[in-house]
């Protein structure tokens, strides 16, 4: 499982958006050499970019919750439980039908199963990554910073997108702020999900040897 690799991906795109608005600002501040297209539109540009990084931030987090259910169906096949037990331990005891019997528990989590579990919201997302053992909210500290930064970015995003806000008060250079704040978050996460998954499949280790 390489969640860094996965998640730089999305990190570059965030770079390259980030570069974009430096050129957009850079335009703007140009006196000599001014393109009405983007001095008479700064509003829509800033929006548009603010739309456009947290879309980043979301494909991304898919991305890593899609990898996280790939290393969980990994595990499960190379322990070969069948699904049948389980079905019968949580369905009150049910017999279980012929072929699911003869079936490996796995989870085979769909890309649209994804995408109804996880969006920009902090506390979705941290619910998502409680399904692979993985607590946000393990380092209080960091998580209360992080929550409370990027739902704040990802609730304007909100206001514009489904309330109409006009953003007046945003800023080419807020919006690249937002942008670096991501990618931190991003890296906060994948730390979370790469030290508690060691840690989980350490205590597997300890506890089968």
């Amino acid at each position: 499982m390489d969640l860094n690799k996965g998640a730089g991906a999305f990190k570059d795109g965030l770079l390259e958006l980030e570069a974009m608005v430096k050129q957009t600002e850079l335009a703007v501040i140009d006196d000599k050499n001014k393109i009405p297209l983007i001095t008479d539109n700064v509003n829509f540009f800033t929006k548009s970019f603010l739309i456009s990084a947290c879309a980043h931030l979301e494909m991304c987090i898919k991305e890593i919750i899609f990898e996280l259910a790939n290393e969980i169906d990994a595990r499960l096949s190379s322990i070969s439980i069948p699904a049948a037990i389980l079905e019968w331990r949580f369905n009150i005891k049910k017999k279980p039908e012929l072929a699911l019997a003869k079936s490996l528990l796995s989870v085979k989590m769909t890309k649209k199963e994804i995408d109804d579990l996880v969006s920009g919201n902090v506390y979705k997302t941290k619910d998502a990554l409680a399904l692979f053992g993985i607590d946000l909210g393990d380092e209080k500290d960091q998580w209360d910073f992080w929550k409370d930064a990027i739902q704040t970015i990802v609730t304007r995003r909100n206001n514009i997108v489904h309330h109409n806000d006009d953003a007046s008060d945003i800023s080419l250079g807020d919006i690249k702020i937002y942008i670096r704040k991501l990618i931190e978050y991003i890296d906060f996460i994948v730390n979370a999900c790469l030290v508690q998954s060691f840690k989980l499949s350490a205590e597997i280790v300890r506890k089968t040897a």
